[in-house]
């Protein structure tokens, strides 16, 4: 296998596997939005963030539920990778994987084989009352974190001292409770959000990757804009100000050289010469 090094090529693959998501969508009748660094790539540099290597998008909880039944995503070389279709896939959400590739991603396990892909995170109702969601958000990263653990097969960290024994415990305790404990818990939390028929807070409560920052007004879905990303226009939240300003802070100013950089460890193979 080949593999695939340069930022240019992973994000040729991943442009490709975005617009095959969003046809598929548009001729099913399904919303979704750009979301997390994909949105901020959108909207500060119309297209990928430059040191970027993966593709983020969100659909409302019942879109989301209509894709883990439409089994005609899966053409053309991809492949939907999700609970809902695949029991021993360990992440509770979704990717969209383009099947000629192979990715690894630090030691994670992810249950089965997984390529470059696009993450599709679905949006559920927060408690109505804020300072709920608050701690709603808190427990979740709790678990979010014991799950990104429990898939490692092996410990790493540049952390020393004190910080990489407390890390290692963490690791060592996610790793003896298992990707099924976590996902279960979290699991209930999902459904918590799915039996709130509205709320004045959406966000993605299965991989509360930002805390309290997934905490959403609900109002700034309720209309879309189209945003140019790579030179195709996809949809994205008219709020999306808000959105990134919850998730990133003051976005429009550029992170130091330092931190200019994927916030993944991933290893890339093409497998299309095997």
């Amino acid at each position: 296998m080949r593999q695939i090094e340069s930022i240019t090529e992973i994000h040729q693959l991943l442009a490709k596997c975005l617009n095959h998501f969003a046809t598929f969508c548009n001729a099913n009748n399904l919303r979704f939005y750009l979301s997390n660094g994909t949105l901020l790539g959108a909207v500060k540099y119309k297209g990928f963030i430059p040191w970027d290597d993966d593709v983020d998008v969100m659909m409302p909880r019942s879109d989301y539920d209509q894709l883990m039944e439409l089994s005609e995503i899966d053409r053309d070389g991809y492949r939907l990778l999700a609970r809902e279709r695949i029991p021993n896939w360990s992440m509770p959400y979704a990717k969209l994987s383009v099947e000629s590739t192979l990715l690894q991603e630090t030691s994670a396990d992810f249950g089965v084989p997984c390529g470059i892909s696009i993450d599709i995170f679905p949006l559920d109702n927060w408690p109505g009352y804020y300072p709920a969601a608050v701690l709603q958000a808190f427990y979740l990263s709790l678990l979010r974190r014991g799950l990104s653990a429990s898939v490692e097969r092996t410990f790493f960290t540049l952390r020393t001292g004190i910080t990489r024994t407390i890390l290692l415990l963490i690791w060592k305790f996610s790793r003896a409770m298992g990707t099924p404990f976590f996902l279960s818990l979290i699991d209930k939390q999902v459904e918590r959000g799915r039996k709130r028929e509205q709320s004045p807070y959406v966000g993605c409560i299965a991989w509360a990757a930002y805390g309290t920052g997934e905490i959403l007004p609900s109002n700034i879905f309720d209309k879309t804009v189209k945003l140019s990303f790579g030179g195709v226009e996809y949809p994205a939240p008219a709020g999306y100000d808000v959105y990134l300003r919850r998730h990133y802070g003051n976005y429009k100013m550029d992170p130091p050289i330092s931190k200019q950089k994927s916030n993944h460890t991933i290893t890339l193979w093409d497998k299309s010469d095997e």
